[in-house]
């Protein structure tokens, strides 16, 4: 479990389902991409990609996966605050 601050909170009751219905997104293009590949003939880079992928499609892994999303506005002030 990530520590407790500001860059690691836990989802507010009301984001729950939105973010199970990203991570669903996610998980549908994932096979998507890799089915396209199959057929597209490109066994490799089908393989390729799926092993950068499988914990999210794992039935067993998936539902302990951590899903860690960012403010990208805050992310760079961030960098620009260890800048400074």
């Amino acid at each position: 479990m990530p520590p407790h601050d500001h860059l690691y909170s836990s989802v507010p009751n009301d984001g729950v389902s939105r973010l199970n219905n990203q991570r669903a997104s996610l998980v549908h293009w994932i096979v998507g991409r890799f089915h396209q590949l199959l057929a597209e003939g490109k066994d490799d880079d089908a393989c390729f990609f799926m092993d950068e992928w499988f914990e999210w499609v794992d039935k067993k892994t998936y539902i302990n996966e951590s899903t860690v999303f960012f403010d990208g506005d805050e992310l760079n002030e961030l960098y620009k605050q260890s800048k400074s």
